[in-house]
């Protein structure tokens, strides 16, 4: 059997007058992978994944589960499928272990105690399985829908903005599941907007655009080259002069423009010992520097960097 649980090809979107939500989009998912779909709201991330599990229909492109056409082989990729899009749903005056059982017998299969109990250990929740979802956290609901979308034991996991309203605490608990499904061969797409959660949690993030697929990074590569490129130095400015900062340091020799996520930020590769004449170039020049700060290049920037990109090419195609 093959390695990639999810292939997608051209996956596309059309609504009234022709106009694509989604366009042309295409990636895999490897056994054991965690795949971020990332992207501003708006971007088309909810749509790709409602069309991969059949909740609305698509305009062109394949979704293929373990080899299988989606279309061809709807009922058995389904079986192979996991999936939380939008918030998780149950009876909040019934049982956590209830509210399982609900869910079990719904499924294809034959869902038994045994695997339950398992499923019910895997997220943690044991300490709570028996008590009503009324008193649950949110959290422990985002648990309890990990756990439903688990019993019928899918090759793969999907969900979307699993973080929603959860607290640091509850974020880093999710993660850390994930992360024990993907060593027990277990495949999941999270999409998010939550960039450094993203890095942390995911092996590979793919990044759409106004329908689109932009960029795909893998985190590894991104963590080696943030070791490998150090001298990200951050020059807090005037926002009103970020322009002609920007100006100034593309003048300037062994400088490199990394840009910044915030206008009152200009991100510099540049190297410790370059950092006084640079400041002093932006004083002379009239540009006030408020604060300067080493600073990696995170999965963060480079989102910032390749949307606004994007942005630019969307209105000159316009214009």
């Amino acid at each position: 059997m093959s390695d990639v649980v999810l292939d997608i090809q051209s996956l596309t979107k059309t609504v009234e007058k022709n106009k694509s939500i989604v366009e042309d989009v295409s990636f895999q998912v490897k056994k054991g992978e965690i795949l971020g779909l990332l992207g501003p709201n708006g971007a088309g991330k909810t749509t790709t994944i409602r069309m991969i599990v059949g909740l609305i229909k698509k305009s062109a492109g394949t979704v293929w589960i373990h080899g299988h056409d989606m279309d061809e082989h709807g009922k058995s990729c389904n079986e192979q499928i996991g999936a939380i899009v939008e918030n998780p749903a149950f009876y909040d005056y019934m049982t956590g272990w209830k509210n399982l059982q609900q869910h079990a017998r719904m499924a294809s299969q034959p869902v038994s105690s045994t695997r339950m109990e398992e499923i019910v250990q895997l997220v943690q929740l044991d300490d709570a399985i028996y008590d009503k979802v009324k008193k649950y956290s949110l959290g422990m609901k985002q648990r309890l829908g990990v756990a439903q979308a688990l019993l019928h034991q899918p090759a793969l996991l999907i969900l979307d903005e699993p973080t929603n309203g959860l607290d640091p605490k509850g974020i880093r608990e999710l993660r850390d599941y994930l992360r024990n499904l993907a060593e027990d061969g277990i495949s999941t797409l999270v999409s998010s907007h939550l960039l450094s959660e993203m890095q942390l949690m995911c092996d590979r993030v793919v990044i759409m655009e106004n329908g689109r697929l932009i960029d795909e990074t893998v985190i590894g590569e991104l963590n080696n080259a943030e070791r490998a490129k150090p001298n990200a130095v951050a020059f807090h400015i005037d926002s009103k002069q970020k322009k002609q900062a920007k100006t100034v340091a593309g003048t300037l020799a062994d400088v490199e423009i990394l840009d910044g996520e915030h206008d009152d930020t200009l991100l510099l590769h540049v190297r410790a010992e370059q950092i006084p004449a640079v400041n002093k170039q932006f004083v002379e020049s009239g540009i006030d520097v408020y604060a300067i700060e080493h600073k990696k290049t995170s999965l963060e920037e480079k989102f910032l960097s390749l949307t606004a990109e994007d942005e630019t090419m969307q209105t000159r195609e316009v214009q």
